[in-house]
C-alpha cells in the first residue's frame, strides 16, 4: 500500500500487476494477462510477464516486480519520469530463411525478417497453440502479409523468423506489416510467387550422419535433403501445423541435380513433424559424378535453389 491508499497486487496467476484504489476500483497497470518476456523500456500495460509473484514500493513512486517465471526483477517508473520510446516504422527486409537471398516469396514458405527494434531485447521461440498450430504473436510480436497473420518461429529484436500464409497463393504481391506491442514497427512488399526454393546448406547420409568433408557420402546411396518454398502441397496448406502422416507432396514437380547429373528422388514431400520444410530423399548417381565435392540444386516447378555443396566418395 502506498501513502495514497492505493493497494498494489501481485496477480500471478494472470501474469498482471494491479491496483485498488481508494474508490474501489481496480486498475491494470502491467501485464497483458498471457505469460511471456517482453515490454521493456515500454509501457508497462503492453509489457509480457510470467507468474509474477513480491512486489515493493520504493520512496519515489518506483515499483518492483518480481517477475518469477523470467527470473527478473523488474521496475515499474511513472509514466512521466520515463515516457514509452518513439518507435519509428521502417522498411525491413524479407528474405529465405535458408538462403538469406532477397526475392519473390511461395506460400508456406519459411522467410527470415531483419529490422531495428523489431521485437524484444532477448530471443523468444514460438510454440504451438492449444490447437496444435505455431503462434501467430511471439513476444509481443506478430506479422501479417495484406492482413493474413503468419506463424511465428522466432522473434527478436533484430530478426523474425516465420512461415509465409499458404492464403497468399495467386497474389502478384503481399504487404508485409511487422508490429511490436500493438505499434507497427516495420513494413515490406514483396512478389509471391509459386515457388521459391532454398536448400538447407547440411544433407545427411544414408546412415543418417551429417554429410561433411571427413563423412562423404557413397555413389548410389541415398542422401536426404532439406528445403523450404515448394508452394502449394496436395495437403492441407494450413500454415503452422507440424506435418503428420501421410504427408503432403508438393503440387510442382521437383527434380534434384548433384554434380549436374539428376539424381533419382525417391520421396519429395514434407518433413515429418517440421513446419514448411520439404524434406527430399535422393539417390546419389554414380559413375558420372566424381569423387570430392559436388553442388546440389533443386529445381520445383521452373525455379531453381542456390547451390549447396556435398562430399561424396
Amino acid at each position: 500500500m502506498d501513502d495514497d491508499g492505493d493497494i498494489y497486487i501481485s496477480d500471478t496467476g494472470n501474469h498482471r500487476i494491479r491496483v485498488v484504489t481508494p474508490d474501489g476500483v481496480i486498475h491494470n497497470i502491467a501485464g497483458t494477462g498471457r505469460a511471456g518476456f517482453a515490454g521493456d523500456d515500454g509501457p508497462a500495460d503492453a509489457a509480457l510477464f510470467n507468474s509474477p509473484q513480491g512486489v515493493f514500493l520504493d520512496g519515489a513512486g518506483d515499483l518492483y516486480v518480481a517477475d518469477t517465471g523470467n527470473h527478473r526483477v523488474r521496475r515499474l517508473v511513472p509514466l512521466v519520469q520515463a515516457p514509452p520510446p518513439v518507435i519509428q516504422v521502417q522498411d525491413v527486409a524479407v528474405v529465405n530463411a535458408l538462403s538469406l537471398s532477397r526475392g519473390a516469396v511461395a506460400p508456406g514458405e519459411i522467410l527470415s525478417l531483419f529490422g531495428l527494434a523489431i521485437g524484444p531485447a532477448e530471443g523468444v521461440a514460438g510454440a504451438l497453440d492449444a490447437g496444435g498450430l505455431l503462434a501467430r504473436e511471439v513476444g509481443g510480436v506478430s506479422v501479417t502479409f495484406d492482413g493474413v497473420p503468419a506463424s511465428i518461429f522466432y522473434a527478436q529484436s533484430g530478426q523474425i523468423n516465420l512461415q509465409a500464409p499458404y492464403e497468399i497463393a495467386g497474389r502478384d504481391t503481399v504487404a508485409v506489416e511487422v508490429r511490436y506491442l500493438g505499434k507497427v514497427v516495420g513494413v515490406a512488399s514483396v512478389a509471391v510467387a509459386p515457388s521459391a526454393p532454398a536448400l538447407h546448406s547440411h544433407a545427411a547420409n544414408s546412415d543418417g550422419s551429417l554429410n561433411s568433408p571427413t563423412a562423404a557420402a557413397q555413389r548410389l546411396t541415398a542422401m536426404t535433403f532439406f528445403a523450404t518454398g515448394e508452394g502449394l502441397t496436395d495437403g492441407a496448406n494450413l500454415s503452422g501445423k507440424p506435418a503428420e502422416a501421410p504427408y503432403a507432396r508438393p503440387l510442382l514437380p521437383v527434380s534434384l541435380t548433384i554434380a549436374g547429373v539428376k539424381a533419382e528422388i525417391l520421396f519429395a514431400g514434407s518433413a515429418p513433424g517440421l513446419i514448411g520444410v520439404l524434406q527430399i530423399n535422393a539417390i546419389v548417381p554414380g559413375g558420372f559424378v566424381p569423387p570430392g565435392e559436388a553442388a546440389v540444386e533443386l529445381t520445383v516447378g521452373t525455379v531453381k535453389s542456390p547451390a549447396i555443396t556435398v562430399w561424396l566418395n
